[in-house]
């Protein structure tokens, strides 16, 4: 038994079973606490030759790696988590062999972090071993991160490899996934970035950024090549996304002028720059690639997922546009498939479903169902969400959902639920805490307002400096919209986001005291200068780089876009909600907020839980914030 694990053995196998029989049961009214869970199903995938899957389960607050008959779905070996650690995502290295990134649970923090280990085990538990990190053999100083499977070579695999020691830039090391022994394969050019590998596992790209918060892109034709400056050849962006079959061109997102990226075919010797699709509302979210690495489609997120097949001839585009009418316009997602193609595992998902693994037979196009992710959540009882889109005063086109309660659709209680990031976006699919409100009987809005991904460099570059003004102007254009459609009621409107978002619902309150009724502000910044001095953004060697592009550097218009400065304008209750040990936001941010309401003498409610980062991870956290949630909504603008 390797000492970072403890391996569940066959006589304590009932209870881990129970889990795949609690598909059967029989539903009751969904609860808070239904919605204040882990999903039960995070990941299967089956192996190369088709005989075992791999899935990632949560069991006790943990994740579990179990191994399965593919015949039987009978447990063959699990490996359980340890006091400090657990498995994380993995892959089928062979036919015998799975390759884990771990996960540590570390000190005070609830939310397991990345450790950059990796370690390897045989689907039966023989030969487990940590294979990478400062836990292994060789007690490696860096941390590493799987980039390539290399299916040709069935005892290795390449890794990306960050050493522990400051200012050192990261490389590329070919591991074997037996005795964790590694060769170096090419060093990167800068301190952060990713390569791009091509299918016979050398590295080609380089794509990182400078000490300036800039993209930087080179190019190496050969393993033993030096790299060369790549993008000074091409006007905007460029980022290289796959190689093609045959490596000798790239299939890569490109755009000029700040506009939205199309999907290029690149011939690396030609240098010729071939469009295959191209949208004037959206980036491409993603390439579609073939078992044997070719791209065949890319899916776009303008409204609803949609799916551009560029081969319509293509045996796997064939394919996934079957299982994308089969399962009538969910997100389709193959997770992995055998060495000859005949057997996928597809997870599908959609507004209504957290996500179903089939297991899909490509011969006989039959599907088999696996597992729900979540089943307590019946599909049959969640709200549908439904796109919209807007004008703004300025001439940008603005994407949004809108999540009714079943049978409801006039006049409702509304939460205004804008995301984080701010440099983050909405998309179609299932939303735990907007499912959770519908169910509670209010509506959702939610809108990707300037300054979000996913439409284009100026879209995004519009909410530069913009964080408290016309970000919020947008993000009140879209509560106005559902009021406008007799969806929301005007005096019942409630304010409420996560991180950026829960930097919005103050903001917002503050900038329109007389539109909502309350703010909820969960794991928010309310201090915007604060975040040159506290935080994780402060470390990364461009942190004040980025927050100069973003912010401005102008400290009076900082401090006038700060809800920790203004509080005197709010009219409405507050909730705060916030990690005690919270890096992205530290919680200084929210107690400056709450001293600043306490010298006004205005009505808040807060709750704050050591041990909790940037939200909370703990179920029992969960459920206690989403309870707050429930009964301050109801308080304030319910039924």
């Amino acid at each position: 038994m390797h000492k970072q694990f403890s391996v569940i053995m066959q006589e304590s196998l009932i209870a881990l079973l129970f889990i795949f029989s609690t598909q059967a049961i029989i539903a009751n009214a969904v609860t808070v606490k239904d919605f204040s869970k882990h999903q039960q199903f995070y990941n299967i995938k089956i192996s190369p030759d088709g005989k075992k899957f791999a899935a990632l389960i949560n069991s006790d607050g943990g994740k579990r790696l179990v191994f399965l008959d593919a015949a039987t779905n009978k447990l063959i070996y699990a490996l359980n988590a340890s006091k400090d650690s657990q498995p994380g995502d993995y892959y089928w290295a062979n036919n015998e062999r799975v390759v884990i990134q771990i996960e540590r649970l570390i000190g005070s923090l609830e939310q397991p972090v990345s450790s950059g280990e990796i370690f390897a085990v045989n689907y039966d538990g023989k030969k487990a071993q940590m294979i990478y990190g400062y836990r292994s053999k060789r007690q490696d100083r860096a941390q590493g991160i799987l980039t390539n499977l290399l299916p040709n070579k069935k005892k290795h695999v390449l890794i990306q490899s960050y050493a522990f020691a400051p200012g050192t830039v990261p490389k590329v090391m070919k591991l074997n996934i037996y005795t964790g022994r590694t060769k170096r394969v090419k060093i990167a050019p800068l301190q952060y970035g990713n390569f791009l590998i091509d299918h016979d596992g050398s590295p080609r790209f380089f794509s990182g950024l400078d000490n300036d918060n800039n993209v930087q892109l080179f190019y190496s034709a050969k393993k033993g090549d030096k790299w060369q400056n790549f993008g000074k050849q091409f006007k905007g962006e460029f980022t290289p996304v796959t190689f093609s079959k045959d490596n000798k061109s790239i299939y890569a997102f490109k755009s000029e002028h700040g506009q939205t990226q199309g999907l290029y075919k690149y011939n690396l010797d030609t240098k010729k720059a071939t469009l295959l699709y191209h949208s004037d509302l959206a980036d491409p979210s993603q390439t579609l690639n073939s078992n044997l690495g070719d791209t065949y489609g890319v899916r776009i997120d303008e409204d609803y997922p949609k799916y551009i097949y560029l081969d319509k001839n293509s045996i796997d585009a064939k394919l996934h546009k079957a299982l994308y009418a089969s399962f009538k316009g969910n997100n389709i997602t193959i997770t992995s498939s055998t060495k000859n193609g005949q057997q996928i595992v597809v997870a599908v998902s959609g507004d209504k479903s957290a996500g179903d693994f089939y297991l899909f037979n490509t011969k006989n196009m039959q599907a088999k169902f696996l597992f729900s992710a979540a089943p307590w959540l019946k599909s049959s009882e969640m709200a549908a969400m439904e796109p919209f889109r807007l004008k703004t005063k300025d001439g940008l086109t603005l994407n949004g959902y809108i999540t009714l309660p079943k049978g409801k659709t006039k006049n409702l209680p509304t939460v205004i639920l804008p995301h984080g990031g701010p440099h983050l976006r909405e998309y179609w699919g299932f939303n735990t805490q907007a499912q959770m409100l519908a169910n509670a009987g209010y509506a959702v809005v939610q809108v990707n307002y300037r300054g979000s991904t996913g439409y284009g460099k100026n879209f995004m570059e519009s909410g530069y400096k913009n964080w408290g003004t016309k970000i919020q102007d947008d993000i009140l254009l879209a509560a106005k919209y559902a009021i406008s459609q007799g969806i929301s009621d005007k005096k019942r409107l409630c304010i409420f986001g996560a991180s950026f978002g829960g930097y919005s619902a103050l903001q917002s309150a503050i900038r329109f005291p007389d539109f909502y009724q309350c703010a909820i502000g969960y794991a928010g910044v309310y201090d915007l200068p604060l975040l040159y001095n506290k935080g994780d953004i402060k470390a990364i060697k461009w942190g004040d780089a980025y927050l100069d592009k973003t912010l401005g550097t102008n400290v009076d218009e900082q401090l006038a876009q700060s809800p920790v400065y203004h509080v005197d304008k709010l009219k409405v209750p507050i909730l705060i909600m916030h990690g005690e040990d919270d890096h992205r936001a530290p919680l200084e941010h929210a107690i400056r907020l709450r001293a600043a309401l306490d010298k006004t003498h205005h009505p808040y409610e807060w709750l704050v839980k050591d041990k909790e980062g940037h939200g909370f991870y703990n179920e029992e956290n969960i459920l206690e914030a989403n309870k707050a949630i429930l009964a301050f909504l109801e308080k304030h603008i319910g039924h």
